[in-house]
């Protein structure tokens, strides 16, 4: 996309121009310009779309408007196509569309932009409709709450579970929850059924697919270590390594690693603990984590937990316990 190229002024019904319905959904300035180097394309997708260059918000990518109407098997399978050819994200610009493709396209986090109805580009944040408009905030990586929400899901085979539930479950607010789903949404994590206005978590397979959907996404929970001189447990849930070591045959360091969050800190007295300097063997290690999913008897941190705060480790013996805990304890 080159800084000289030719502008583009497509015309709609009622004489306004597709630019100028984007940048009025949107509230912001968008350029538009042709996408020429069509023969990159197969045939069928080259006699059926007209393709330009979107920027917006400083991303570049693909609109393409359909010359024909076609239905959600083909719009699907030839929006992943162009994505695929170009390497950019690609948003469909439908002029007809029923609300049975609505819904799917939402839940299946396909970009598109209805004409005059709707406006759905997940990769920037943007969900607007007719007479509601609604910016979905724009996230670049999970929140804690958010991925306990997904690991509990998981292990407890969650389906068709509404926000209302899942605040119930959750111990959080509705509106703790709303913010939930939203991140989903805005991440493109394909848990979310929704019907109009309603969003309910939906369970999309087994306990190892949901797993390969929602892995790219997560994080490690660890937030800072406390290397104290006398082993503080308190009734502490183990983590990291004494934790793996709870749920395979890997032994244990020489001394414990414990959970805290952030909010036990003070209530435990961890703020007054003495520690050593690092290099030296501690009495206890005690890791302060994001959140925190007791497991087998409140004893430990969650499975799943561990294993994101330990992939990363070289050594075999670890790599080899966390297959081990996995299939013992998850799938």
């Amino acid at each position: 996309m080159t800084c000289n190229s030719k502008r583009v002024t497509i015309k709609k019904k009622g004489g306004e121009n597709i630019k100028e319905f984007i940048e009025k959904a949107v509230h912001m300035k968008i350029e538009l310009i042709p996408f020429e180097n069509t023969n990159i394309f197969p045939l069928i997708l080259q006699a059926n779309y007209s393709y330009y260059y979107m920027k917006v918000l400083g991303l570049t990518c693909i609109l393409v408007i359909p010359k024909e109407t076609f239905n959600l098997s083909t719009l699907r399978k030839h929006q992943r196509k162009i994505s695929q050819i170009t390497q950019k994200h690609c948003i469909l610009y439908l002029k007809k569309m029923n609300y049975y493709t609505r819904d799917k396209m939402l839940e299946e986090g396909i970009p598109f932009i209805w004409e005059n109805r709707q406006v759905y580009i997940p990769f920037l944040g943007f969900l607007l409709q007719q007479n509601e408009a609604r910016f979905l905030k724009s996230y670049t990586r999970i929140s804690f709450l958010t991925q306990k929400l997904l690991l509990s899901a998981l292990y407890e085979n969650w389906d068709n579970i509404s926000v209302t539930i899942a605040a119930e479950k959750m111990r959080v607010s509705k509106m703790s929850i709303t913010r939930v789903f939203d991140e989903l949404e805005s991440l493109d994590v394909p848990v979310l059924q929704k019907n109009g206005r309603i969003r309910k978590y939906v369970k999309i397979g087994t306990k190892k697919e949901i797993w390969a959907v929602i892995k790219p996404v997560l994080r490690s929970p660890l937030l800072k270590e406390y290397y104290l001189e006398q082993d503080f447990s308190c009734k502490l849930v183990k983590s990291g390594i004494s934790a793996l070591s709870e749920l395979s045959m890997l032994g244990d360091n020489e001394y414990p690693t414990y959970a805290i969050t952030k909010y036990e800190i003070r209530e435990r007295g961890l703020n007054k603990a003495e520690e050593i300097p690092k290099g030296e063997i501690p009495g206890c290690i005690v890791q302060e984590l994001g959140y925190c999913i007791p497991f087998k008897n409140k004893t430990t941190i969650d499975p799943l937990t561990i294993y994101l705060m330990l992939k990363n480790e070289d050594d075999p013996r670890i790599q080899i316990a966390l297959e081990e805990m996995l299939e013992d304890y998850v799938w």
